[in-house]
This record gives C-alpha cells, structure tokens and sequence, in this order.
C-alpha cells in the first residue's frame, strides 16, 4: 500500500539519485550495495521499473552509520 504521507520538497537534478549515483558516492558496485544489510532500510522511490533515491536521505543514512574515530 502506498504512503499517503506528503511533504514538499524542492527537485532539480540533484535530489534524486540512481542506485548507480549511489554506488558512485560509496565507491563500491551494484552487487556490494546489494548485499548490505544496511542498504534495505534505505528509503526509496520506484518509479516503473527505476529506483531512486532521496539526497537528503542517503545523508542521513551516511550520517547514521558512521563510526566514530578513537582518541
């Protein structure tokens, strides 16, 4: 079932991202991004046969699972 949930938000060429743009910015390929459990709680758009991704959510996930460094 489809969200109803609305929220206005502002588009131009950077907001969505392919699964390629975000293997881009995670410097791995297609079958590593796959297989990370991590990545099925990344939210996505899908649209036909094409899946997209928020920019703002893709930070937020970065942002999530960082690591902090050891002092």
């Amino acid at each position: 079932m489809a969200s109803t949930k609305t929220e206005n938000i502002t588009l131009d060429e950077r907001t969505l991202l392919t699964r390629k743009d975000v293997c881009d910015l995670f410097h791995i390929g297609l079958s590593t991004l796959d297989s990370m459990p991590s990545y099925q709680d990344l939210k996505r758009i899908k649209i036909g046969r094409h899946t997209f991704f928020l920019r703002s959510d893709v930070e937020q996930f970065i942002l999530f699972h960082r690591n902090g460094g050891k002092k």
